[in-house]
């Protein structure tokens, strides 16, 4: 009876024990399954946001700097371009003395400034602890040759190196307010960097890279070779590196001599509004434009306006002209240097003291009662009129960045001397851009261009397909045109441009002495002018129109004077730059191809005709 009782016990014992085996097995056959069916759901039937899931976890973005397109001059001379340089960094995680490594890269990266590099070193040190437990910290972006050279051969363990691109200026200083330059990031700042970042700028600068478990980093893109994927676009510009270089050193020599604020040359192509030059003086170098105030970057002769002076009196008298107001040989009566116009009286400069002058006689002689008289004639609203389409009081659209639209007041907004004084060039502001694009309305035929520094865009060294083509308006007729063209080649004859005058060429010129405001005291300075000259060559068949402005010549400030020599300098090596035949000789044009197949038929030698 026990025995029975025993082994029943021992049986329902075996009962629970299979039964706990089985339930555990069905347990688990339902995690393997769920296991299992989750495995083939994410081989075979994954969604976007699985795979997105996926690629963060192993894989993260970083950002690297590609190459920009470069910059050429008309000529096919780089301007700007992108170099190969490193960037180092640390991965935290295998420098095993912080403090030792840190001290080790500073004193290679700033070996002469110890304040400096005590700085770098507190603040590296602080961001390695702070970061401890990620792969990646940058130390100092695009290092020099010799610092890379220098850190590879320290051999510091935890110490990397990304390839990236940095902006480089071949040219130094030459063009470099129409260049421009750009920021650590190859981000454009300012000049053409800047006006068209969108365009050579490289398409992407983030790339993954390979992560841990962790989701740290452990390796690193090559950034010039995807960049050699990214196909930059690139800049061929109006500028002639030539002509620039000639622009600046000219200018550069006047205002050291005459012990100038600053100063501004612009050279232009007359026929289709191409800038070849634009030098501006204080110069700087982008290459190390930290170097420099901020106010040296910027183009002036695009920001800034400034009163014009007598060079206004052209478009006035134009106006006139083209009205039928008056000839070029009209008498006016100059109040023999005294003019009395609602209470204020108006004078010559120098004070001169004409009496009866001719529309001509005017320009030649630069005669601000006379230009008073003509403005009179022609009224607040015809002025207003032609002064618009000259330009005036508008941007020019320019590419480049910041164009200052100048100051043209409304005629509601006039005074009863405001009239007067804008026939002389007071009153008015314009940028020396501005200033140009009017002026070579003369030069082309009565047609105003817009004003560009960019010829065309490259792809692959070709050239991108339909690129805007640069219009132009019509703003006087071709006898007025012809008018003001003789008046002005007189100025440079007979007037106060004589100073201007280029051997061998008819010259076309007018000069300009601006009073400019004295900021303490709001009215105009008796010792602080803006000298300029501005004209164009051949007078009977334009090729180039220039502008030159002095900003504060010390002593004798005239613009024929002071400026005037400064064009006649441009002009003279730009036109043999250019070879621009002299005024009245005869051009041959030489068929070379024709001259050289004609004698290769002669020697016998003649095979095709592709030489």
């Amino acid at each position: 009876m026990r025995k029975n009782k025993i082994t029943e016990t021992q049986v329902s014992k075996d009962h629970w024990y299979r039964f706990r085996a089985l339930f555990a097995l069905f347990i688990l056959l339902i995690w393997f399954s769920a296991l299992g069916g989750r495995l083939v759901q994410l081989s075979f039937f994954t969604d976007e946001r699985v795979e997105r899931y996926s690629k963060r976890q192993g894989a993260g973005d970083v950002k690297i700097h590609l190459p920009r397109g470069i910059i050429y001059d008309r000529n096919m001379n780089e301007l700007a371009v992108s170099i190969k340089t490193h960037s180092v960094y640390l991965d935290p995680a295998k420098v095993k003395d912080i403090e030792k490594t840190v001290t080790a890269l500073t004193k290679i990266l700033e070996p002469s400034d110890v304040k400096a590099r005590h700085k770098k070193e507190e603040r590296l040190i602080n961001t390695v602890q702070r970061k401890r437990n990620r792969r990646f910290v940058w130390v100092k972006r695009k290092i020099d040759p010799a610092h890379y050279t220098k850190i590879k051969a320290a051999n510091l363990k935890g110490v990397g190196f990304v390839k990236e691109s940095r902006r480089y200026y071949p040219k130094r200083d030459v063009a470099a307010r129409i260049v421009g330059f750009c920021g650590i990031d190859n981000q454009g700042l300012h000049g053409l960097e800047v006006y068209y970042d969108d365009v050579i700028g490289p398409r992407t600068s983030k790339f993954n890279v390979l992560k841990d478990a962790l989701g740290r980093p452990v390796s690193m893109p090559d950034a010039m070779t995807i960049a050699e994927e990214s196909e930059p676009v690139d800049l061929v510009t109006t500028v002639d590196e030539r002509i620039q270089y000639v622009a600046e050193k000219a200018l550069e020599r006047k205002v050291t001599q005459v012990g100038a604020k600053g100063g501004i040359a612009i050279v232009m192509e007359s026929a289709t509004g191409q800038v070849l030059a634009m030098a501006e003086q204080p110069k700087f170098n982008p290459n190390s434009y930290k170097k420099y105030k901020k106010g040296m970057y910027k183009s002036t002769s695009v920001t800034n306006a400034v009163e014009p002076g007598s060079t206004f009196k052209v478009f006035v008298t134009a106006a006139a002209l083209e009205e039928r107001l008056f000839k070029p040989y009209s008498v006016v009566n100059c109040e023999n240097g005294k003019y009395r116009v609602a209470g204020h009286v108006f004078k010559e400069a120098n004070y001169q003291r004409h009496k009866d002058l001719t529309v001509a006689e005017i320009i030649q002689k630069s005669s601000n009662i006379g230009a008073i008289k003509i403005a009179e004639a022609l009224g607040e609203d015809r002025l207003m009129k032609y002064l618009k389409k000259f330009g005036f009081g508008s941007k020019s659209g320019v590419d480049l960045p910041g164009e200052n639209s100048g100051l043209l007041q409304p005629v509601s907004a006039w005074s009863k001397t405001t009239l007067p004084s804008i026939s002389f060039g007071q009153e008015v502001g314009v940028t020396p851009l501005q200033l140009i694009v009017g002026l070579n309305v003369f030069a082309n035929d009565g047609y105003k261009v817009k004003p560009h520094f960019v010829k065309t865009l490259l792809r692959n060294e070709k050239p991108i397909p339909n690129q805007p083509v640069i219009s132009a308006t019509k703003v006087v007729s071709g006898a007025t045109v012809a008018q003001i063209r003789e008046m002005m080649t007189n100025v440079v004859k007979n007037g106060t441009g004589k100073r201007g005058a280029v051997p061998g060429f008819e010259v076309a010129g007018k000069t300009g002495t601006a009073q400019k405001i004295d900021p303490a005291t709001r009215a105009y300075s008796k010792d602080k002018f803006l000298s300029s000259f501005f004209g164009f060559f051949p007078a009977e068949n334009p090729k180039l129109t220039i502008l030159v402005m002095i900003d504060e010549p010390v002593g004798l400030a005239w613009g024929g004077h002071i400026a005037g020599p400064v064009f006649a300098e441009i002009a003279a090596r730009a036109s043999r730059i250019l070879r621009i035949p002299p005024s009245g000789s005869e051009v041959y044009e030489v068929d070379w191809r024709r001259i050289e197949e004609a004698a290769s038929k002669s020697r016998g030698d003649y095979k095709t005709s592709g030489i």
